[in-house]
C-alpha cells in the first residue's frame, strides 16, 4: 500500500464502522450478513487487524465502531479495543448487548472502549424479540444496558427501523429516555 499523510488527502475518514466477525448470538431480521449461521473462517486474524489498524493510522485519526455481527462473540476483541486505544484511536463498540455481563463490562472499560452501543428494536419483550428473532434478546439488551451503567460506561441505543416496527418508534424513545 502507497503511504499517504493525511495532509495529502483530499478527505480523511472520520468514522469507521467495522464488522469485526459474521457470528452472531441472534438471527435478526434486517440482517444481511446472515450472522447466525457462523462461525466462519477466514475471517481477519488479530495480527491482520492490527496492520489494518496501522495502515489507517497513517491516513487519518477515525472513531473506530467495533461491530459484526456480535463483536463480543470474537475473543480479542479486548485485545483489538486496547491495540486502537494504543494507536491513538476511539474505539467504540456495536452490540445487541445480551452478551454483557457486570465483568464484561469492566473489561469493556479497561479496554478503553469509550462508548458502547446496544441495538434496540421494540419497546417491549415481544416486539424486540420477534425483530431479533430470539426470545429473551430484550432481556438480555436491557442487562447489558444496566451492567454498563453500573460499570460507569456511555452507552447509547440503536435502533433499526423497518415497516415491521416503525410503530414503536415513540414508545422506543420514552424508553430510551427512562435508559438514561
Amino acid at each position: 500500500m502507497e503511504k499517504h499523510s493525511p495532509d495529502k488527502l483530499k478527505f480523511t475518514p472520520k468514522l469507521i464502522a467495522w464488522e469485526i466477525t459474521r457470528s452472531c448470538n441472534l438471527d435478526c431480521i434486517h440482517c444481511r450478513a446472515g450472522a447466525s449461521r457462523g462461525p466462519y473462517k477466514n475471517e481477519l486474524t488479530t495480527e491482520e487487524i492490527f496492520r489494518i489498524m496501522q495502515e489507517i493510522k497513517e491516513v487519518g485519526n477515525p472513531i473506530i465502531i467495533l461491530t459484526g455481527g456480535e463483536p463480543l462473540l470474537r475473543p480479542d476483541v479486548f485485545d483489538i479495543a486496547s491495540k486502537a486505544v494504543e494507536l491513538g484511536f476511539k474505539p467504540v463498540l456495536a452490540t445487541n448487548g445480551t452478551l454483557i455481563t457486570e465483568e464484561i463490562a469492566e473489561k469493556i472499560k479497561k479496554c478503553g472502549i469509550a462508548r458502547v452501543s446496544i441495538s434496540l428494536d421494540g419497546s417491549t419483550a415481544e416486539a424486540h424479540d420477534n425483530f431479533r428473532k430470539m426470545q429473551g434478546a430484550f432481556e438480555g439488551a436491557l442487562k447489558g444496558i444496566y451492567a454498563l451503567k453500573k460499570a460507569g460506561l456511555p452507552f447509547q441505543i440503536n435502533t433499526t427501523i423497518t415497516a415491521l416496527n416503525a410503530e414503536e418508534l415513540p414508545k422506543i424513545h420514552e424508553l430510551a429516555k427512562k435508559l438514561g
